[in-house]
């Protein structure tokens, strides 16, 4: 017993001693003018760095500055989130984990832009394993038969400088139904990561679940849904 005492408070005073000489080495280093120097040179170049970015890469929120063309939805930047009210004590939110889709964006004439909007219904996500199987059931979102969450636009109608209503049909768990989307233009530019043209918007609307036979829980849990959109669109090169 006592043999382990004294190499457990050799073992602490080795850990104290190699402690002391980092410290020391780390300051003898920052005292140092040439590392001081070099340290202070390299925060330059970072902050250069992103300086630099910001001019080769600008990004602008004028929608009519935007690059026209076909593009691909970037889905490791694109949400689809969605809340209905629970049984009046809160509203409960989930989300959508595969999301594709296109846009076709006219920037001369925006309100001949086109958006297409492919989800996997099975990639539904409310954080609850036992009421994300409930919403694929038949009963549901019926997801075996019905894979496949579509929207695709019919009509753009510009509402302000930068923002726009997006109207199309949503086909949901075989039923389609028009619905309206109020889209704003966050901004465009080059992407500094892959040096592709992009554009970002985010978008919102309402609709009524039970239009779309999802009627189960009603009327304890709310039949208006919210939908909150944010989305990044890349054109190939």
């Amino acid at each position: 017993m006592l043999s382990r005492k004294k190499k457990y408070q050799k073992t602490n005073t080795l850990t104290a001693q190699n402690r002391y000489l980092k410290e020391n080495e780390r300051q003898a280093f920052m005292r140092h003018p040439k590392n001081t120097g070099l340290l202070f040179s390299l925060c330059l170049l970072l902050c250069g760095c992103a300086a630099a970015a910001k001019i080769l890469y600008p990004v602008t929120n004028d929608p009519l500055k935007t690059t026209a063309g076909i593009y691909k939805l970037d889905p490791t930047h694109a949400n689809i989130i969605f809340s209905v009210n629970h049984l009046g004590f809160s509203l409960h939110h989930g989300r959508f984990n595969q999301i594709e889709g296109s846009l076709d964006l006219n920037n001369n004439a925006p309100e001949n832009s086109r958006l297409y909007v492919h989800v996997s219904a099975d990639s539904i996500d409310t954080n609850s394993e036992e009421l994300d199987k409930k919403l694929r059931s038949k009963s549901m979102f019926n997801a075996v038969e019905h894979p496949h969450i579509i929207f695709e636009s019919q009509r753009v109608t510009l509402s302000g400088e930068k923002t726009a209503i997006i109207s199309g049909q949503l086909t949901l768990a075989g039923i389609s139904r028009p619905l309206d989307i109020e889209t704003t233009f966050i901004g465009s530019g080059t992407n500094p990561l892959n040096g592709k043209k992009t554009v970002g918007f985010s978008g919102k609307g309402t609709l009524l679940r039970s239009e779309y036979g999802l009627k189960e829980w009603l009327p304890f849990v709310g039949d208006e849904v919210a939908l909150i959109i944010e989305a990044e669109f890349i054109r190939p090169n």
